[in-house]
């Protein structure tokens, strides 16, 4: 019988681009999406990710100093809730302070933009394996 995988995807959320990135829960090594636009449709195409790359868990990047931005993120992911299956699928938030800038060294550009959003998203993702590697 073959076992099939779920993954952990990272939304990297901003106003104008989500960084997305995914992990499989078995060997944990971050693998880029990309980014989507910020706008009516991505709800859209957040479910479908969700739905190709069988999604157990959403990690979303949270800033602990940041108030303004907290409150956006969590509008963000109550509004997220409406199209996932809590049974199935859980969402998580995670810090996520000074990963933009180290992505920006990453991809030698301090700018944000979807390159650094994506890094970013993978960057979180290596973080919590890390985490999650630690307490098993």
């Amino acid at each position: 019988m073959v076992k099939r995988q779920w993954h952990i995807m990272w939304i990297d959320w901003w106003s104008k681009y989500v960084g997305v990135a995914y992990m499989n829960d078995e060997d944990m090594v971050p693998m880029p999406v990309g980014y989507l636009q910020n706008d009516g449709s991505m709800f859209f195409n957040i479910g479908e990710l969700i739905v190709r790359y069988r999604v157990h868990t959403i990690a979303v990047g949270y800033p602990r100093r940041q108030k303004d931005i907290q409150e956006k993120i969590d509008k963000f992911i109550k509004s997220l809730s409406f199209i996932i299956d809590p049974e199935k699928t859980k969402i998580i938030k995670v810090d996520e302070d000074y990963t933009t800038a180290q992505a920006g060294e990453i991809v030698s550009n301090f700018k944000k933009n979807v390159a650094t959003d994506t890094v970013s998203a993978m960057v979180l993702l290596e973080r919590f394996a890390s985490l999650v590697k630690k307490i098993q």
